[in-house]
């Protein structure tokens, strides 16, 4: 019976995979050199068959299709699911300059035909980026070779000419044909003349190809800002200035096993970009008698939560303001309440998110008021105004009036009260207090805390605790106060954290990154366990120096062995590396195995 009940779960969870929303996605690199090898991937979320593939004409197949599916399914308490990933992989080249569209794909997914998006390809003359790898000339050994066009650093904003208050959205970003491996001293512009919000960016800078007159640059956003201005006339954006770290190719040797090795270093180039000129027009006059600064395109509700109530008690009216802009700046007209309205003061709410396309969200205006008297009242139209920046001109918003009916309350008079706090409001109406039958302690006349046992040993404690503190400080003190030490203490712990980096990594598969991280881990660990500057480091001294230390040779062995794998795989070409998991395992155990030596 179990078996039968089991079946029928498994079934009924394959029935609502199928029926499930079929995703049906392509992908490939938007730019690509010509006669460049990138590969054209599609993949369907269900187990797809009859895959018909689009007119692939203007490129050349190199291979494909390659067909791959996985599946897994759950059993848990009872409840059954089932996921299905299928892929179809081209690899391609092509051989001609242009812009070129891929069509749409079709796939078979429960008897349904399915088709995927199109894909734009830009195919950009073939440029070689050797001159990156060159060696430097001998007597600069900080410059980076190539020409400036090979790395430089822009601000770009998505209008050069707007309003005051109008929203800008500034990106700073990288373009580099050169292999590089981090920045250093960012000096980001102060934006004088804009109130500013910034956008949020990832942490790790993603770089992606694009086309820059003809040529493929690798291109990462460094940050995003969105710029408000707060006067009019040309205002400029200040330069942004930092240093970005290359590798570069100083010479080849050759590794134990005899294969040439290219030697790398890491050189620096400052980099500073062109100022940005924002020409800002003034908004025009007169200005309307509810404008407060808000520019962009927005909507205005007035709403309260009830239309009918009883005197004393509270009624909240909201208004929210949606839209596009500034919305920090948006605000409602005063509103004129009713004299026997007893109004709070409002709770405002900002709910904004900034993005690449601009600040948008709502604001919420509450108040709280609570009618003194019988009657029917109203409140009179909200109104708002604001710079249509589509249109050039000012819009104001105004709402409906507002009705609202008063009731006698249950226990209260209907002669409106007044003199009477806010924090008394749940008082009215209420003509006498009930006893207090809680019980009261008492004390006896005279006596205090001050001068009791008590009060005594309250000032020992004290006492015993800062002396405490004091000796736990001078001891901290006294071990931080040598750098050196302190960093021999925490050599594992830093090594730990760029294998854990090395490990995210191994999990994506990008091969590059996995090795250097690896190798940096390494020769952090040895670095700072043996006080040696990083530069000084090299295989020979290291292995003389834990030798010193008496680590077992076998150790040390094992320990260049992995650096020398490590070095080589970050070059080998593509198809010649494997293991990456065996090797990441290996420079964990080494690491332990030598802090446990060099303890």
């Amino acid at each position: 019976m179990r078996k039968f009940l089991l079946s029928i779960s498994l079934f009924l969870g394959i029935f609502l995979q199928l029926s499930a929303q079929v995703e049906f996605v392509a992908s490939c690199k938007k730019v690509v050199s010509q006669n460049e090898q990138f590969r054209l991937v599609y993949t369907v979320n269900a187990n797809a068959s009859n895959f018909r593939p689009p007119n692939l004409a203007n490129f050349q197949v190199l291979a494909g299709p390659g067909t791959s599916t996985s599946s897994s399914v759950e059993v848990i308490n009872g409840k059954v699911s089932q996921s299905y990933i299928t892929s179809f992989s081209y690899i391609l080249s092509a051989p001609q300059e242009g812009k070129f569209t891929i069509p749409s794909a079709q796939v078979t997914v429960g008897g349904k035909n399915y088709s995927s998006n199109s894909l734009s390809v830009e195919v950009v003359k073939g440029n070689s980026q050797n001159n990156s790898q060159t060696p430097t000339n001998k007597t600069d050994k900080n410059a980076v070779t190539g020409n400036s066009n090979d790395l430089f650093v822009r601000v770009e904003t998505n209008k050069n000419s707007a309003y005051q208050g109008e929203c800008i959205t500034a990106t700073i970003k990288i373009y580099s044909r050169l292999n590089l491996s981090g920045f250093e001293d960012m000096k980001y512009p102060d934006f004088n003349g804009f109130w500013t919000q910034d956008v949020q960016t990832p942490s790790q800078i993603s770089l992606e190809k694009e086309n820059v007159n003809g040529a493929i640059y690798n291109v990462g956003v460094i940050k995003q800002t969105l710029l408000f201005p707060q006067k009019s006339g040309d205002i400029v954006v200040e330069p942004y200035e930092l240093t970005c770290v290359a590798q570069q190719k100083v010479g080849t040797t050759r590794d134990w096993f005899g294969f040439p090795v290219d030697k790398i270093r890491e050189v620096r180039r400052k980099l500073t970009s062109t100022p940005v000129k924002i020409s800002v027009k003034s908004l025009p006059e007169p200005k309307p008698e509810y404008f407060n600064g808000a520019v962009g395109n927005f909507t205005m509700t007035a709403v309260l939560d009830k239309i009918s109530t009883k005197a004393n008690e509270a009624v909240n009216l909201k208004i929210t303001i949606s839209g596009n802009g500034n919305l920090k700046l948006a605000e409602p007209s005063q509103i004129d309440f009713p004299k026997v309205f007893e109004v709070y003061d409002p709770k405002i709410e900002n709910n904004i998110k900034n993005n690449a396309n601009g600040s948008s969200g709502n604001k919420v205006i509450s108040y709280v008021v609570i009618p003194r008297e019988m009657g029917e009242f109203a409140i009179p139209p909200v109104k708002f105004s604001y710079f249509d920046t589509k249109k050039g001109e000012y819009v104001t918003l105004q709402s409906d009036s507002l009705k609202i009916l008063v009731t006698k309350g249950d226990k209260e008079s209907s002669s409106y009260v007044s003199n009477v706090s806010k924090e008394d409001v749940k008082l009215i109406g209420s003509d006498i207090r009930f006893i207090n039958q809680e019980k009261i302690s008492f004390h006896k006349k005279g006596e205090t805390f001050f001068d009791s046992t008590l009060f005594y040993l309250s000032y020992l404690l004290a006492l015993g605790i800062f002396a405490g503190i004091l000796f736990w400080r001078r001891k901290y003190i006294r071990e931080n106060a040598n750098l050196s030490l302190v960093k021999k203490r925490q050599a594992s712990k830093v090594s730990l954290k760029r294998l854990r980096l090395a490990a995210n990594y191994l999990k994506t598969n990008e091969k590059d990154k996995f090795y250097t991280e690896l190798s940096h881990a390494l020769w952090g660990y040895v670095s700072d366990k043996l006080i040696i500057p990083a530069a000084s480091l090299t295989k020979d001294n290291v292995m003389e120096m834990l030798l010193q230390r008496n680590v077992d040779k076998t150790i040390i062995d094992n320990f260049v062995e992995i650096l020398d794998t490590c070095e080589y795989a970050r070059y080998a070409p593509v198809g010649q590396h494997s293991g990456m998991e065996n090797i990441f395992a290996q420079a964990s155990s080494i690491i332990n195995k030598m802090e446990e030596n060099l303890k």
